[in-house]
């Protein structure tokens, strides 16, 4: 059984999590932190940078279509959490560039992206495609084969984690969005079954998918597996009030905070050949984390992560040289490979240290 909150820290809990659930809603974009924290002036530099880089019209230089979207994502965090309204434009552009998506995941990044973007600036269209390309996942992927989740790919050849995590998380955010229960039911339904698909390992961490005998395929167990995974469950606490969703996310996070890092507590993918796909999944792995530690009230667990988002961001900004040189796909080697979607995560970490 999960473990619970006792009645008082419960109480902090919801109210800290409908606080910020209000301003995300709102679209707020008044800074909720103190005026001396560094950490938005270094996110707003950061952001610079990408634009005079590798921005164009609706997209970034050398990026990989469904990373186009977790771009968004980051800039209306960034937005939120500064009040640097300068990015809109390119918000709105791209997130309404859906060229070159091919997977179930692709499509569900983009299905996200468009609720948050319809959250900032009310355009039904936004949440009309989302709702429309969700719905046709849902219906045309998810089978009994493996007793149940969705299909990665639209030739049926593997279930996988990040698609079924999405499909978590993009649920709960259909149902912040309109209230339909059906949302719920699905967000709900896609944990039961992820819970019990093996992809869970005994160190608590999720590893990439299923075998042909679907069970637990030893793959590498990814920062952005874990990060998508904490978003759902810690969203799952918020609409359905069970603390225990929320439990098990902070257990995930510190379970991948202490386990992907390198010694020196800086993050790291556990292979090292991840491609440029992987560029991105530290970033993703930080706007999550970010979020959660939104939701938790003070004490040992929140100091630990937030002292260990804080370890990270530093490394970060002292790999770009305040701001003046790119941030790297690998945190703790500052000679590693640059593009728009290693900034990009550069961005989510230093958003994250926030606070």
């Amino acid at each position: 059984m999960p473990l619970r909150m006792p009645a008082m820290r419960r109480l902090r809990w919801m109210a800290r999590r409908l606080l910020a659930g209000a301003l995300l809603l709102q679209g707020t974009t008044v800074p909720v932190h103190a005026e001396d924290n560094p950490w938005p002036g270094r996110a707003r530099t950061a952001v610079d940078y990408l634009d005079r880089t590798w921005g164009k019209p609706g997209d970034w230089d050398g990026i990989e279509p469904w990373q186009r979207f977790v771009v968004v994502d980051a800039l209306i965090d960034h937005e939120r959490r500064t009040g640097d309204r300068r990015w809109g434009r390119q918000v709105d552009a791209a997130v309404r560039n859906r060229s070159g998506l091919a997977l179930n995941d692709d499509a569900l990044w983009a299905v996200i992206a468009s609720v948050h973007a319809w959250q900032r600036d009310g355009d039904p269209a936004l949440l009309a495609y989302a709702i429309k390309s969700y719905g046709e996942i849902v219906a045309d992927y998810w089978d009994d084969h493996c007793g149940g989740g969705l299909w990665w790919d639209p030739a049926r050849t593997y279930k996988n984690a990040i698609t079924n995590e999405l499909l978590i998380y993009a649920s709960n955010q259909l149902y912040l969005a309109t209230g339909q229960a059906s949302y719920r039911d699905w967000a709900q339904r896609g944990w039961a079954w992820f819970e019990q698909s093996s992809m869970i390992g005994a160190d608590g961490l999720v590893n990439d998918g299923l075998d042909s005998n679907c069970r637990n395929n030893g793959q590498p167990r990814f920062t952005y597996n874990q990060g998508v995974l904490i978003g759902g469950l810690s969203d799952l606490a918020r609409i359905t009030g069970d603390a225990g969703y929320h439990d098990r996310a902070v257990r995930l996070a510190l379970a991948a905070t202490r386990g992907l890092s390198t010694p020196q507590g800086i993050l790291r993918e556990p292979v090292d050949a991840i491609g440029s796909d992987g560029w991105m999944f530290k970033g993703i792995f930080a706007y999550h984390l970010g979020h959660l530690l939104e939701t938790m009230p003070e004490g040992p667990e929140r100091a630990e992560l937030m002292g260990w988002v804080r370890a990270n961001a530093d490394a970060v900004w002292r790999m770009s040289a305040s701001g003046t040189r790119a941030i790297g796909s690998d945190w703790s080697d500052s000679a590693s490979a640059t593009g728009a979607a290693t900034q990009a995560s550069g961005i989510d970490i230093l958003l994250a240290a926030t606070g």
